[in-house]
């Protein structure tokens, strides 16, 4: 890197070593000069002082004899002196007696002598009065010119000069040397700079040999360059980092989605110049929730970086295997033929994923759902595919799960539906549409009226009466169950209060509650906030459960279980018998009731098998301490079988049918300790 001449820093060191030098010799020379000038001056005084004290003596004689020609003799003796050019001897009368003059130039003597008159300009004069035995004799008056001393000074600035001459030179001789010394490590500086700057070269360095303050600054440079090296290194790794970590996942080191969108929308790109197929299929692992909740995230974690192998060991090279989330996978298939690709690759996915898992002690076994959506038949964009494939998936889930579904315009329009219905589900819960509708129970003994099943429904206003096996599913699938469960309890509880002072006793109120609301962590202290703001006694509420709450997470389950009862809540298992039914939780929960499932009832006094099993459930739960109830009895004769087998409490349209105004059957029910069967079917 180079600096023009007139800027830079070489050329004015070297100007200033220059300038310093010449001023520094000037002033020295200067100042020797004026101390020679001031010295020769004394000296040629002294001289003149000691001539006239000499002479002055010499021609005393001769002027006290009046013997001119002698002091004429003692006047001639000055010849020697150059410096003197005129004396003048004065009688003691002030006339001129006798006069010494060196060349025609000088100035002759004055004829009288004239006392403090002023020497002439480049002269020097010096006067002595002649005495003789005390006595004034005469005066005697010495002049000498400058000419030794303007020739030495002559002399002196010749040399003056070539001295200045020589200080120049060895001035810009050291100045040369000394921007070299300087100038040059600072020019290596500037270009290291200037890699550093411009091309962001970290490699660079500079030399620096010695121990002077130049070397030192070097080597602090290259220490700060190699620091900025490690550094700048350490910031490559780390983007590099942070862009792996962007878009992949950290768990299994698979691509994200975000990457997966990348890959995608390339390979659609190809796929449209080449005129080919792209499959997107969409994997989500069944049962993995239930490893989560029971074995740990620890486990569920292991457990993913196996499937994440196994997926791996089957995919194509060409292919893109991705982790979205959770438990979920995509693969990306393209090809001529890609839809029968993906559908081969599908199977054997799940062909992989069939043999049982090993992690730690654990043998787990899962399975998969997989959606699969094609382009350019399903979909243009990565957007399009993946909400397809997404939709394809859950209807597998929905058709018996472990299986692939490709996505179809009947398919399509049945998510569409579904969409469509959970978007108005959300708006019926933030507008409070879903209503409370009640269904009584009865005790088979007395027939007196002991609860109100609150059961959810939902009529649209344009499409009108949507079935609970319908819009509930989706509640659990979104996530929206948790705020309906809560509106359906408060809504219960509130109308619950209002029944107590018409029936003049208990009735309770059951409700029915989610898997999924009884596993958040708020959930027990939410009811008995609802008890606490709608001022129900908790002893007259009733929670139902099905039997897939004791499957995922008993744990969790058992101690919510346990702690609503500790409130003074009660607990039914409902519909059982038609779930993963497993009679080891039964001793450990604290349930206070069992209802057995309406499509049992259905076929009693048919099946003789179904009556045993009905008499053996019965038997079991009273066993347990817990009361039987019957749902859906319809017929006398299933009311007569029932009270046989020993049922505790009975439900069905024979005795009510759900009703939104409870009150009314409470009403019936005081008189006659029983709801009249007709006034409750025309309800």
């Amino acid at each position: 890197m180079r600096f023009p001449v007139r800027t830079s820093f070489a050329h004015r060191m070297t100007i200033l070593a220059l300038l310093a030098s010449s001023v520094s010799s000037a002033t020295l020379m200067g100042a020797f000069l004026e101390f020679d000038s001031v010295t020769t001056h004394r000296q040629l005084e002294n001289r003149l002082s000691t001539l006239a004290n000499i002479v002055g003596q010499n021609s005393a004689a001769a002027l006290l004899f009046d013997d001119r020609a002698a002091a004429m003799e003692v006047l001639g003796a000055l010849e020697a002196e150059r410096s003197v050019v005129s004396a003048c001897l004065y009688g003691s009368s002030g006339r001129l007696f006798a006069g010494y003059q060196r060349g025609a130039a000088t100035e002759n003597c004055p004829t009288q002598f004239a006392r403090g008159a002023t020497a002439t300009r480049g002269f020097v004069t010096m006067s002595r009065q002649v005495e003789r035995g005390g006595d004034a004799a005469g005066t005697l008056v010495l002049n000498a010119d400058l000419h030794e001393i303007a020739e030495r000074w002559r002399q002196m600035l010749e040399i003056t000069g070539l001295l200045l001459l020589g200080a120049l030179a060895v001035g810009g001789i050291a100045g040369s040397l000394l921007q070299r010394k300087i100038s040059q490590p600072v020019q290596a500086l500037a270009a290291a700079m200037h890699e550093v700057t411009e091309r962001h070269n970290f490699g660079a360095r500079v030399a620096a040999e010695g121990n002077d303050e130049i070397a030192r600054l070097g080597g602090g440079f290259n220490t700060m360059l190699a620091e900025l090296e490690k550094r700048a290194a350490e910031k490559t790794a780390f983007e590099a980092q942070l862009k792996h970590q962007a878009l992949n996942d950290d768990l299994t080191g698979l691509p994200n989605r975000r990457l997966l969108a990348d890959r995608l929308t390339h390979a659609l790109d190809v796929a449209r110049r080449r005129g080919h197929e792209v499959a997107l299929l969409y994997i989500d692992l069944d049962g993995f929730k239930l490893v989560n909740d029971s074995l740990g995230h620890a486990i569920g974690d292991q457990l993913l970086r196996q499937v994440a192998e196994r997926l791996r060991a089957r995919v194509r090279s060409s292919d893109t295997l991705a982790r979205l989330g959770g438990d979920e996978f995509a693969v990306v298939v393209s090809g001529e033929n890609a839809r029968e690709q993906g559908s081969v690759a599908a199977l054997a996915l799940l062909t992989m994923l069939a043999p049982a898992f090993r992690v730690e002690e654990h043998e787990i076994t899962i399975g998969a759902s997989i959606g699969m959506s094609v382009f350019p038949e399903n979909g243009t964009t990565p957007m399009e595919l993946l909400q397809q494939a997404d939709g394809a998936m859950y209807a597998a889930k929905r058709m018996g799960k472990n299986r692939l579904m490709a996505f179809s315009e009947e398919l399509g329009a049945s998510i569409r539906e579904r969409l469509n219905l959970e978007t108005e589900l959300r708006h019926a819960i933030a507008r409070g549409e879903i209503r409370a509708y009640y269904q009584p129970e009865f005790d088979v003994a007395t027939g007196r009226l002991v609860r109100f099943e609150a059961l959810a429904r939902w009529i649209h206003p344009t499409l009108g009466f949507v079935s609970p096996g319908k819009f509930i599913p989706i509640a659990e699938e979104t996530g929206l169950i948790s705020a309906l469960g809560h509106q359906m309890m408060e809504m219960a509880c509130r109308e619950a209060v209002e029944w107590q002072a018409i029936a003049g006793r208990a009735v309770q109120v059951a409700v029915n509650v989610s898997s999924l609301q009884l596993m958040r962590e708020s959930f027990v202290a939410e009811v008995a906030e609802t008890l606490r703001k709608t001022g129900l006694d908790p002893h007259l509420l009733r929670i139902e459960l099905t039997e897939s709450v004791t499957v995922n997470g008993a744990a969790r389950v058992g101690t919510a279980m346990s702690e609503l009862a500790e409130l003074g809540v009660s607990l039914a298992i409902d519909d059982f018998g038609t779930g993963y039914s497993c009679l080891s939780y039964l001793p450990r929960l604290p349930f206070d009731a069992l209802k057995i499932d309406r499509s049992f009832v259905s076929e009693m006094g048919v099946r003789p098998e179904v009556d045993a099993m009905v008499h053996s459930l019965v038997s079991l739960a009273h066993n347990l301490r817990m009361k039987v109830i019957a749902e859906g009895v319809e017929t006398e004769e299933q009311m007569a079988l029932i009270t046989e087998i020993g049922c505790n409490e009975v439900q069905g349209y024979l005795l009510g049918k759900p009703t939104s105004d409870p009150r009314v059957c409470v009403a019936a029910a005081v008189g006659s300790d029983r709801c009249s069967s007709g006034e409750l079917r025309r309800r």
